[in-house]
């Protein structure tokens, strides 16, 4: 089974429009594989469902932190990928793919109302300059970025940070928590806090591995990674230089 980045090789070396329309498929699955397969080999998340749609060319990753302050929400990783090769998808056909895929989610994944964070990946061979003007947040939670296999690393990119943002969310909490305690004297105590950090952290350095080569970081590089970012804000801005 070819790797995702032979198979981006592949498609820019071929004029072949009909070859470059079999990749695309290609593409969607390796880069569900090593998305799965990262979050499969974090021992602090659980995956729920992998699953695809072959009739709308949908594939769904929902998953969870196990941490109990990341706990109350799944998060999903939605990859459609078009195989429309006359013409370019515009925007009302993004905006039908990004409802339908929600409905989806209602009818199959979730028949009760819970909480998600949907990030919703379209690949196609082509689209109209309007989608690149389309707002990209749906809703709160729900965001979704479209990519030709050329601009598909620019897309892994924004995914990794939106987790980044989530761990500067998170921290910037804790320091005004603890700045509060400070100033009327307690001195708290931030392990748990810490730990949710240090799940969030794993998986925005193992995002980055599916681009790049990144260094091992242990369990214990992570927490202190984390333990860090709370005690000077000031790291918040060279998250990258901890997560390489």
């Amino acid at each position: 089974m070819m790797k995702l980045q032979e198979l981006l090789d592949a498609y820019y070396s071929t004029e072949d429009e009909e070859k470059r329309i079999e990749l695309i498929a290609a593409i969607a699955h390796a880069l569900k594989n090593d998305i799965v397969m990262l979050l499969r080999n974090a021992n602090d998340v659980n995956v729920k469902d992998v699953v695809f749609d072959n009739k709308r060319k949908i594939i769904f990753i929902k998953f969870y932190f196990t941490h109990q302050y990341l706990a109350a929400k799944d998060f999903i990783i939605a990859i459609k990928f078009s195989t429309q090769k006359s013409k370019p998808l515009v925007p009302a056909q993004i905006e039908k793919y990004v409802n339908k895929v929600k409905d989806w989610i209602a009818d199959k994944l979730y028949r009760k109302q819970y909480p998600y964070d949907l990030t919703y990946i379209i690949i196609g061979p082509k689209f109209t300059k309007g989608v690149s003007t389309m707002r990209r947040m749906i809703e709160d939670g729900k965001y979704f970025y479209t990519a030709t296999p050329d601009t598909l690393i620019e897309v892994i990119e924004n995914l990794i940070d939106y987790f980044r943002a989530r761990i500067t969310a998170f921290a910037e909490k804790l320091i005004e928590t603890k700045r509060q305690l400070e100033s009327r004297g307690i001195q708290g105590k931030f392990d748990q806090g810490i730990e949710a950090i240090k799940q969030l952290l794993k998986i925005t350095h193992k995002l980055k591995g599916i681009i790049t080569k990144i260094r091992q970081l242990t369990e214990r590089d992570y927490y202190e990674i984390a333990a860090k970012l709370i005690e000077d804000e000031s790291y918040l801005d060279d998250l990258d230089l901890f997560l390489r």
